[in-house]
């Protein structure tokens, strides 16, 4: 399966801000310096506010989940994940080829956050559920995971593209509303 269309968020890119000189994007980035916060605020805050909740308020653990999820998916997507069903994800047979499993030190070194702290982390994480250690003992997130943020995921998408649309509005010039 070959790459659908670029994203509205790289066609933007592609057309403003690439086509603008670096003096032309600072100003631009300058005089809406402050609505530039506001509308990158006004997605972030909302979206920690909710992980916050769905982490029970353990913003540590979060970040280190994450990590191990980014972590381990992505093998998958570097090696062409993205011509292949994600499904195959999900078969467990496959799943330790497909994804690049983690330890707690690499973990600890790629968050900045104490080995001890995320060994903590870890153990809780795997208690939850959420993860499990392979046959050398390493970390990978459970099968199935995603589907618990699949919903969230969505609404998140669609925000992205609110504020892709809204940062787009606000950074177009006028010679790019005459095209």
């Amino acid at each position: 399966m070959a790459k659908c269309c670029p994203s509205m968020a790289e066609v933007w890119y592609r057309k403003i801000m690439l086509k603008q000189s670096s003096s032309e994007k600072a100003l631009l980035l300058d005089k809406h310096a402050y609505q530039i916060s506001h509308l990158i605020a006004g997605f972030t805050v909302p979206l920690m506010r909710k992980l916050y909740h769905q982490f029970d308020g353990d913003m540590v653990q979060m970040i280190i989940f994450g990590e191990i999820s980014l972590h381990n998916v992505s093998q998958f997507f570097r090696k062409g994940g993205a011509d292949v069903p994600e499904k195959l994800l999900d078969d467990m047979a496959l799943r330790n080829k497909l994804m690049n499993s983690c330890n707690v030190l690499s973990i600890s070194e790629a968050t900045g956050i104490p080995r001890e702290t995320v060994r903590r982390k870890v153990e809780q994480l795997l208690q939850k559920g959420l993860l499990y250690r392979d046959k050398n003992n390493r970390l990978v997130v459970r099968s199935g995971v995603s589907t618990g943020f699949a919903k969230r995921n969505a609404e998140t998408t669609q925000q992205i593209l609110e504020l892709a649309a809204k940062l787009q509005a606000l950074l177009r010039t006028e010679d790019d509303n005459q095209d």
